[in-house]
Formats: structure tokens, sequence, C-alpha cells
């Protein structure tokens, strides 16, 4: 059977691969004459351009010629100089003309000639040619100026290309005198110029000549209306045969253009080719072919094996598995996890469709089915199937198309996901949950800064690319750190929550609100005027002053400060535009608070924000490269008994050129940018340094300025502890200087400060006292050792007899408490006099003193 198989198969193979041949070869060589006969057909026509071509070229010379005005005079005076000195040798050879004949308006002939341009020699003109003349008088007859008359004519000496013009003036305003014909003989030399310019093979036969055969049968075929014939000579070359016609219209000869026949060559090659190919595909085709079909044999007796094989891994498999008609989508078969799956009897299971049990549009569901069939590989995706109960379980669904009882079939593999659905459920919540974190305020569930500062970035990239006009403003709300200090932190969320809701409730779908940090807010407004900002900004600000703020029975007024900008066009980017509204809302501090700040490039005061706001990257720069310096200034004693030496650390700072900086240059900014604290420690550790390396340290106290961000920083009092034990420093020779308005603003936690740090032996003084205006009622809950009187009193305690009593009044109190008293801006002797008559104990300015570096 297996010999019965192969001889088949062979015979088969065989037999097709001499069908696939032939039928090759017999379309490929029409295809390949077809091709090869239309392009011997475009390279006769690419050769009658050619000869059309020289047929206007020659008629082109005749018109030169007869246009000329020497040849108008001559047919009027039959001169014979024009002869001698224009029909040349050299003249002749240049225009290639065998002949020419002038005839003047009477027909007469005034000259003729013929020429050999062989010999180069003048002979009489043949009688056949003034013969053609005489009898084809439409040479002759010329209507208008640029009439002209070409072909070819056959003489008895051979075929003459002729072209007739009339003769005029140079000018073509004189009436016409009579007639050139200039003729050419398309002998041997000729036809090989065509030839040339034709790229093709050409020879030419009259027809009153002995034609070869090939000549015969082509002219048989040719005709007025069929001038060209195409024919192959041999399997080598291919001919196409053009007639000829005179100027007559009647066919003189016919010529013959040859080409090498290279594209039915490469045909009979590639069918060699082909033929080779088909043996080998055929042999290769049965060597492996012939196993498969043995190997068929042999899979079609162990199909019943494995079919049997796959019942009982379906059976007993723990995932739901069917069967269902390509067709019908009727179920086939459906094992037991599937019927437990579904809630259905095996009987049950197999009355439904794919449609009863997949929940979704019928549609989809064949567009699904289709996708499988389309597809090798598994397909896998997610349903809802419905119970027999009528619930539904999410199940993931993998099938492929195969075939079962010889016809299409589905076979569905089913696994139950409910818990991994919950899962993922889960974690896209947490995801949305996170996702909203990130880009929202935690306390008021506005946008944070990161998502403001996206949508301010898309406003300027609409403004510049679209021109649309946009405002932004700032708000800082001016009584949020009393209430907060005052009321602790739940009164201050609950403030910020109430002031979010009131913006929110006044402002447009369109604009953006955000908690940029603090309690500072922002808005966006799109599409929106700086003018209409502003009226909206100065609505938010009423209704927030008009707002009142109750916690636990206390009544708050609030108010804020508002910065407006305008985003136009000519906004440069997100970082000048935020610096601008945060230069506007800090001058709507300025200028008082609770109020509406319009930014303006040349407002001074946004201007001199803007110069603060430099600092902020300088200064950081100014601490790496160690350009801050330390200067210190004396404070005298102005009694006897005190002997102890007193001198206050000043700041100072290097710019980039060396020039010293003056501290209210850059010491606002420090504040407004929380860079105090590290100006603190480094004027600190600095001045710790050098005086572990001094020999005077004792019996000499220190006084070191402090900022409000250490006193509310709650590891500085640690850093001076690490400070004093790392450079041994006593810390009785330190005195600690806070201001007077920084002191009461801060109380509770000012208090908290000046106990620990004299606990740990440090000396207090409290700076500019007398420029607050409840100095003494505070004085009593503050634990210092010094009053350092504001010089705005000081100074003017000679002339004034209000700022004497003032200064008075202090020492007095600070006797009375046991504080020691400094006065500052102690800048003569008079003051001097008046301060030790009060007494003030110890003295401090440039008539005590200049400041003087230390180091």
């Amino acid at each position: 059977m297996r010999w019965q198989a192969r001889l088949v198969f062979c015979s088969a193979i065989a037999t097709l691969v001499s069908v696939l041949y032939a039928t090759t070869a017999t379309t490929l060589l029409k295809s390949l004459e077809k091709v090869e006969i239309e392009d011997t057909y475009q390279n006769v026509e690419g050769f009658l351009d050619a000869f059309a071509q020289t047929q206007a070229d020659f008629s082109l010379r005749v018109a030169d010629w007869a246009m000329w005005d020497d040849t108008y005079q001559f047919v009027q005076d039959s001169n014979k100089e024009y002869i001698e000195i224009n029909i040349t040798p050299e003249s002749i050879q240049n225009i290639q003309i065998n002949a020419a004949v002038f005839l003047n308006t009477k027909n007469h002939i005034v000259y003729s000639a013929e020429f050999d341009l062989t010999t180069n020699q003048k002979v009489g003109i043949p009688k056949s040619l003034n013969q053609y003349i005489a009898t084809h008088k439409q040479l002759l007859q010329h209507s208008s100026f640029d009439s002209s008359i070409s072909g070819v004519i056959a003489l008895p000496q051979g075929l003459m290309l002729i072209a007739s013009r009339p003769i005029i003036d140079s000018k073509a305003e004189g009436p016409i005198r009579g007639t050139l014909i200039f003729g050419r003989y398309l002998d041997k030399t000729k036809i090989d110029i065509l030839a040339k310019k034709s790229r093709l093979n050409l020879t030419l036969y009259g027809l009153n000549q002995v034609l070869p055969p090939d000549f015969q049968t082509a002219l048989a075929s040719l005709s007025q209306t069929q001038t060209i014939f195409i024919r192959p000579i041999n399997d080598s070359l291919i001919a196409g045969y053009i007639l000829l016609t005179d100027i007559d219209n009647q066919p003189i000869a016919i010529l013959r253009t040859e080409q090498p026949r290279t594209i039915y060559l490469q045909g009979i090659n590639s069918l060699r080719y082909l033929f080779l190919l088909l043996v080998l595909i055929g042999l290769a085709f049965a060597g492996v072919t012939l196993p498969l079909l043995e190997r068929l044999i042999l899979l079609r007796f162990d199909r019943q094996e494995r079919e049997e094989r796959y019942h009982a891994v379906v059976t007993q498999a723990s995932e739901g598995i069917f069967l269902i008609d390509a067709q019908s989508k009727v179920l086939l078969e459906a094992n037991t996890a599937l019927q437990s799956l579904l809630g259905y009897t095996a009987t049950e299971i197999l009355q439904l469709t794919l449609y009863d049990i997949i929940v979704g549009d019928r549609q989809q569901i064949d567009t699904d089915l289709q996708q499988i069939s389309a597809k090798d590989s598994n397909f896998t995706r997610e349903y809802k199937y419905q119970r027999q109960d009528g619930s539904l379980i999410d199940v993931e669904a993998s099938a492929i198309q195969i075939l079962y009882n010889e016809k299409a079939a589905f076979c569905i593999v089913v696994r139950d996901i409910t818990d991994r659905k919950k899962v993922e459920m889960a974690l896209r919540e947490s995801e949305q949950r996170l996702s909203w974190q990130a880009s929202h305020d935690s306390l008021t569930g506005l946008v944070n800064r990161r998502e403001f500062e996206q949508c301010l970035v898309s406003a300027l990239n609409s403004a510049k690319n679209e021109g649309i006009n946009h405002a932004v403003c700032y708000v800082d709300v001016d009584q949020f750190k009393i209430i907060n200090d005052t009321c602790g932190h739940a009164a201050g969320d609950h403030l910020l929550r109430k002031v979010s809701n009131l913006f929110q409730n006044r402002l447009r779908k369109t604009d953006v609100l955000a908690r940029l940090g603090g309690d500072e807010f922002g808005i966006i407004f799109y599409e929106c005027s700086l003018e209409e900002a502003t009226q909206i900004t100065e609505a938010l600000r009423q209704q927030l002053n008009e707002f009142p703020f109750i916690w636990k029975e206390k009544v708050f007024s609030v108010s804020a400060s508002i910065g407006v900008v305008a985003i136009n066009a000519d906004t440069p980017d997100l970082a000048s535009v935020l610096s601008a509204a945060d230069a506007a809302c800090y001058a709507a501090k300025n200028k008082g608070r609770n109020r509406v700040n319009v930014y303006q490039p040349n407002d001074r005061e946004i201007a001199q924000q803007r110069g603060e706001m430099q600092w902020v990257s300088q200064i950081p720069k100014a601490l790496e490269e160690n350009r801050f310096c330390l200067f210190y200034q004396e404070i005298a004693p102005l009694i006897g008994g005190n002997h102890q030496q007193h001198y206050e650390i000043l700041l100072r700072l290097k710019d980039e050129n060396g020039q010293i900086v003056p501290p209210m240059a850059f010491i606002p900014a420090a504040e407004r940018y929380n860079l105090m604290h590290l100006i603190d420690r480094w004027v600190i550790s600095t001045l710790f340094a050098h005086l572990a390396q001094s020999s005077t340290i004792d019996d000499t106290i220190y006084a070191v300025n402090v900022s409000a961000a250490s006193i509310n920083d709650d590891s500085f009092i640690d850093f001076v502890q690490v400070q004093f034990a790392h450079y041994q420093i006593p810390p009785s020779s330190i005195c600690f200087e806070i201001t007077e308005t920084l002191a009461i603003a801060n109380l509770s936690q000012a208090v908290v400060f000046i106990q620990k740090l004299k606990n740990l032996g440090c000396y207090f003084a409290l700076d500019d006292f007398g420029s607050g205006m409840s100095s003494f009622a505070y004085l009593k809950s503050l634990p210092v050792d010094y009053l350092k009187i504001d010089g705005s009193l000081v100074k003017d305690i000679v002339q004034d007899a209000i700022a004497y009593s003032m200064v008075e009044a202090i020492s007095r109190v600070a006797t009375v408490m046991e504080l020691q008293t400094i006065a500052e801006f102690v800048e003569n002797d008079a003051i001097q006099e008046k301060l030790r008559n009060l007494p003030v104990d110890y003295a401090q300015g440039y008539g005590i003193s200049k400041p003087k570096p230390l180091v």
C-alpha cells in the first residue's frame, strides 16, 4: 500500500510539473512577444519622430536662405556675384544639400545646380528633378510668407529629401519674389546618420528597386493606413518595417529597423531555470510530503485513542471547558466543572447556546468569534457569564477554533476570576485615590501647588499660541497665624476649609482654585481680563472681610492680601508670573493688608519685592562660598561698676565683586523666604569657631541676634548645645538678642525659647525695646537680662523731652525689674551725658565705637 501511494503521488507531481511548465511557457512567451513587439513599435515610432525632425531641420535651412535679402535681390536681377559669393563648396557642405533650384515669380528657373558632396564638385541639375518640379506645381504654390513644403521624392538617381520655401525679404514685408527648393539624397551616409540618431539598425529600399523577400512580405502587410509592420526575423533579431510616402502621399520606399530579441532570449533562459526549479520543487515536495502522507495514515489510526484521552482530561479538569458549534453556537460538550460553575445539569447545559451564557451585545460576541477564527493563537478575554439562578459571575475565557467531527467548532476554557476582580477593583480605587492625593490638598480638597502650576503652564501656552488673556492671583490670609497660635491647629484647619468653601462659591466653573501651602491660595481666571479678575478678587476680599470666624465662642475677623497678575502673550514663563503674583501679594501686605494689589511692572514696591526675591538664590550661594562675614561693635558701660566687656556681633555680606553689602539689603529677603535660620546657624558656628581660637573670651559677652525662624525651629536649641560642646565655649559668654516685636508676636514660643537657652547659662536681651505699642504689658512675661532701648528714642533725647521721658520710663521699669539697659544709636557725648543721668547702664553707637571686622 505504501509503494502504491508513492507511485500515485510521484505521477501526480510529474504531471503537475509538466502542466505548470507548459502553461507558464505559453503564457510567458506570448507575453514576452507582445512586450517585444510593443518595444519595437516604440523604437520605430522613435525613428519616425527623428525622421520628422530631420525634415523640419532641413526645411529651416531652406527658410534661412529664402528669407535673405541677397536671395530676394538675386531672383530679381540674377546677379552672378550672389552665386560666386554664396553658392560655394563650403556653404554647400555646411547645409548638406545635393540640389538647389531658384525660381522667380513666373516659376522660371533663375539658377539650378546639383552638388556632389563626396567630391565637393558642382554638376548640372538632373533633368529628372526639373521634370519633377515642372509636374508638381504644388512645390511652387506658396500663398503666405511662412508657407513650407517638404517630403521625400523618388528620382532615378535615388530617394531625395526635398524642401520648398517662398523667397521673401528679411523683414517679411515685401511680396513673394519666387521659390527656393533644396534637395538632399537619402543615401547610405544619410541613413547611417539617421540610424545613429535613432540608435537603430536601418535598411532603406525604394519601391522601384528589387526588394528582398522579408521586405516583400512586409510590403504586402503595409498600407497608407498601416505604415508600421513588426515581425521576428529569427530567434535573435526582430524587425520593424515602415512605408515611406512622397509629398503626394504615395508609397515610394520601405525602411527596416532591426534590434536584438533581448527580452525573448531572457524569457527562454528564464523558462529553462523555471523548469529546473519546478523539478527541484517537485523532488523536494515529494521528499517532504511522502513521509507526511505516511504519517497521516498512521495518525488516522491514532485519532480514536487521542479523542479518548481528550475526553478523560476535559472531564477531570478543574476549569470549565466546553465546545460550541461554529455555525449555530449551540453547546456540543461541557465538562463537569462548567456545569458546577453555572449551576446546570449535563442535560440542561447542552440545550443552551453561547448567547444564553454570555452577558453582552450579541454583535460583539460574533465579532470575538470572528477574531478567534482569524487568529492561529489563543484568544483570551474577560466576560460576565449568567448562571442558572440569574446571578452573574466574572470569568476569563480562552478560546481556539478546532475541528469537531469534521466540522468547525470553538473550544472555550473558562476560569472564575471573581476574587481577582475584587482585588483589581480595590487597586483601581487605591490608584484613583493616590492620583487624587497627588494633585489635591488633603485638608481643603482643592488642587495643590503642583497641579496649580501645571494648569498655569497650560494657561501660558494658550496665551502665547492662541492670544487668550487670563489672570492669576495669590491670596494670603492675614490673621491666620494669630488664630492658629491662639486657638490651635484645629481652628486653623477649620478656617482654611471655610475660606476655600467661600472662595469656591464665588468663582466660575472654569476657574482654578488651589491651596499653595499654609495660608496661601492661588486662583487662575481662564479667559478673563485683568479688570474683570480684579473685580472678582475684590468681591472675594470683601466677602472674606465680612465673614465672622467663630471658634469656641470667640469671634475673629478675617481678611486677605491679594496680588493679581495678567497673563497674556507677553508673559515670559511660569517662574516670572509666579514671582509677579507673589510680589504683588507681598506689596498688598506691606500696604496694610486686607487689600487687592494689581501687579504693574513699574511699581516701586513690587520692584523692591522682586529685588528681594533675587536674594533667594544668592543667599544659599553666599553661604556655600563663605562670603558672609562677621563684624563686632563695642557696648560700652556708662556706670562705673560695669567692667565686663560687651560686644554685639553684626553680619555683613561680600558680593561676588568683594564689596560689602549692608544687612538690610538681604535680611528682609532672608526673613521673607525662610532663609534666616540658615544664616543664624552660620553666624553661631562661625563665631564659636573664632572664639575657640581666641584668648580673650574670659569675662566678655558677645551678643548674637536670633530670628523668628530660629525661635520657631524646634531643633535650633539642640544645634546651639552641640556648638557649645564642640567648641568648648562657655554659655555665659553669649547673649542672644530678639526684637521686642518678634517676642510679642510669638510670646508663648519666645518665653519657652528664652528659658531653654537661659537654662544653658546664656544671657538674653530684648532688642529695639520701646518701638512697640504694649512693651511694658508683655515685659514681665519675658525672662530677659537686658533691655536694648530702641535707637529712634535715644537719638532725640537731647532736644526732645518726650523721647527723654520715654527712655527715662524704660530705665525706671528696668531698675524695678532688675534688668540692665543698653541704649542704641549713641552718636555723641551729649547723648552719653543724658543717658548717665537717667541712668542707663550701657551705650552702643558710632559715638562709642564703629563696627569692626571680627577677623
